[in-house]
């Protein structure tokens, strides 16, 4: 941090947790270093305020606006939209799910439910999307998508990023890694990278 070149380079730290952030934080400041250029968060908020933030307007999805729901909101949802499926005993539970950079993977191991469930989260995407809303994977899935699909998203925030640290590597998901490795590779090298 006290050897960036730049007012325009930041120090990225991606930690697990939002409790870890603080903790990294509250550390750094005690040794007295200035964290004005330290940007610390997890991947989901790395990913709201690097990403879909200034460039969400790139994908038709965010392009007029969107907000974060909660985990009670995404529950109250889903809970309604698996009531028809009551008698299948499909409930907002087996609804789980998480992207890869490739598909959409369910999350409940009773494969006789997946249809229904992957006909629960279509609406609930619908749904979603008609409200201008989305959860915590979404915003992995549209950064993901945005980086893809913009790689001139991927090669200014390189420029900006003179360090990226990750904490807690072994619980990255791949699409995370995808979304750091486009990044970092936009940059060619000049963006360090250190995994712990």
């Amino acid at each position: 941090l006290s050897r960036l070149a730049s007012d325009r380079q930041f120090v990225i730290a991606i930690t697990y947790t939002n409790r870890a952030a603080d903790e990294i934080r509250e550390r750094i400041e005690n040794l007295g270093v200035n964290t004005d250029r330290l940007w610390i968060g997890t991947i989901h908020a790395f990913c709201l305020e690097w990403i879909l933030k200034p460039y969400g307007l790139y994908h038709p999805d965010l392009a007029h606006g969107f907000r974060i729901i909660d985990l009670h909101e995404r529950e109250k949802v889903l809970e309604q939209l698996c009531d028809p499926y009551r008698s299948q005993r499909v409930t907002f539970w087996d609804c789980d799910y998480y992207f890869t950079p490739r598909e959409r993977v369910l999350g409940c191991s009773d494969t006789r439910k997946h249809a229904i469930i992957e006909n629960v989260l279509d609406e609930f995407f619908a749904t979603l999307k008609s409200r201008r809303q989305t959860d915590f994977e979404l915003i992995l899935f549209y950064a993901h998508r945005l980086v893809m699909a913009h790689p001139a998203i991927s090669a200014n925030l390189s420029k900006l990023f003179s360090f990226v640290l990750v904490d807690e590597y072994q619980d990255t998901k791949e699409i995370q890694y995808e979304i750091l490795g486009g990044i970092l590779s936009a940059g060619g090298g000049t963006t360090k990278l250190l995994v712990v």
